[in-house]
């Protein structure tokens, strides 16, 4: 009897701790600070788009047309010449002549509707809604992959969202592309956006760890229409969280270790130990445009 008992004071211990956890998590994250001033996002876009163009013998060898399309629009938004270049580089140099070309240029796209796609190298779910998205490939939209992201639950079963925090801002990237090409009925797309909103909004309100995810749930939630229920904390977060070089590194640092290591957040749900994060090109990329996506609508094009 005593160590059932002890075991009950264990169970309800662990459930206390569990709640108060939470309640503390989402007080951080529901704290009234003062919201970016477009003096501070534009600052931040302008050291963002330096460390890119610093680096951009490393960033162009980035095989991801996802980031330079986000550094395309970003550059376009904030009337950064340069950058633009930087990204019409990348785009003759690497997405000219393959699937990777709908993220940039629709031409072409009516006889990409029919064709026979090679996903060859495109071998996550997500990856096969992109290639949906971007060419409303008509035998495409039966692929059990894509099938299964337009589904608003897509996320939910078996708590991929808690295992892979991409897992959502994937979905909903993918169904912006859905739904800014017209690839499926307006209503049932806008639908499981709204679902798929509702989820990520769920998880800043809990989750303070701002790592690459984090900074792709923001910017998620600012581009497909949501800017109003982003709370300003978040924002700046990610903006205290920039480094001194200008980019982001995508990872929550808990505490430096000797040796040049740290403990820190990079997804899921358990902190790892390695070398002191640096900032990269995935992370900085997400960083700059949602800087820009905060910059007033007349400083770009």
């Amino acid at each position: 009897m005593k160590v059932i008992r002890w075991l009950g004071l264990g169970l309800a211990a662990m459930v206390v701790v569990s709640v108060l956890a939470i309640w503390y998590c989402e007080h951080l994250n529901r704290a009234r600070v003062a919201a970016l001033t477009p003096t501070e996002a534009r600052a931040s876009f302008d050291r963002a788009s330096a460390w890119i163009q610093r680096n951009r013998e490393a960033t162009l060898r980035e095989s991801n047309p996802m980031l330079w399309l986000f550094v395309r629009d970003a550059s376009r938004l904030a009337g950064d010449a340069q950058l633009e270049a930087l990204a019409n580089t990348y785009q003759e140099q690497s997405a000219r002549d393959n699937l990777s070309r709908f993220f940039f240029d629709s031409s072409g796209r009516d006889q990409a509707r029919s064709a026979r796609l090679d996903l060859s190298g495109w071998p996550d779910a997500y990856q096969a809604l992109f290639a949906y998205g971007i060419t409303c490939n008509g035998p495409l939209r039966f692929d059990p992959a894509v099938e299964q992201m337009l589904s608003p639950a897509a996320c939910e079963a078996g708590h991929a969202w808690l295992r892979n925090p991409w897992c959502r801002t994937h979905q909903l990237m993918g169904l912006r592309f859905v739904q800014k090409n017209h690839c499926n009925p307006e209503e049932e797309t806008a639908r499981t956006i709204g679902t798929v909103q509702d989820g990520i909004l769920s998880e800043l309100r809990w989750d303070y760890r701002v790592e690459d995810a984090y900074l792709q749930k923001v910017w998620t939630l600012i581009e497909s229409g949501r800017r109003s229920e982003v709370e300003p904390v978040w924002v700046r977060r990610i903006l205290e969280a920039q480094e001194a070089d200008g980019g982001w590194t995508g990872a929550d640092v808990i505490t430096p270790l000797p040796g040049g290591q740290a403990l820190f957040w990079e997804g899921g749900m358990r902190p790892r130990t390695g070398p002191i994060p640096r900032s990269n090109f995935h992370a900085t990329a997400q960083g700059l445009y949602l800087m820009a996506l905060l910059l007033p609508r007349s400083e770009g094009r």
